[in-house]
């Protein structure tokens, strides 16, 4: 029994002067305008043609000289896509504007959501009907 009362008294020192651990949050990751600007590239592109379906990453059918694109989020609504360090052949470059309204992305007319956003980089989730498009982007 003296045991026993010593190993729960041990027990309770041990953990009672346990420091918990302190959470940190870093407001700069918070998905909003000014933390969305800068440059992404594009890592996967998942695709469902409804919820039965297998998921499917379309970035793999992409030309190599596509798959280091970069887009540029800039802070007057803008975006541009431009050429990675492997440029396709003849060289392309598509830009626009772009909105944020809480999760609610828009880009060229396109609404889709920012599912998931961090500090080094965020998801994109378009639905058209069944259909599920997730564009997943890896800020530079």
């Amino acid at each position: 029994m003296k045991k026993i009362i010593t190993l729960a008294t041990l027990l309770i020192i041990i953990f009672s002067s346990c420091k918990k651990a302190e959470v940190i949050t870093d407001s700069t990751c918070l998905l909003s305008t000014s933390n969305i600007l800068g440059t992404y590239k594009i890592t996967s592109i998942l695709y469902k043609y409804n919820p039965q379906t297998p998921e499917i990453d379309y970035f793999m059918y992409y030309d190599e000289c596509e798959k280091d694109n970069l887009l540029i989020f800039n802070s007057n609504n803008t975006y541009v896509i431009s050429e990675g360090a492997t440029a396709c052949s003849p060289t392309t470059t598509e830009s626009g504007n772009w909105y944020l309204n809480q999760s609610a992305i828009t880009i060229n007319s396109e609404l889709g959501t920012v599912t998931d956003f961090s500090c080094s980089g965020m998801k994109i989730k378009k639905v058209y009907g069944a259909e599920e498009t997730t564009i997943i982007l890896a800020k530079q």
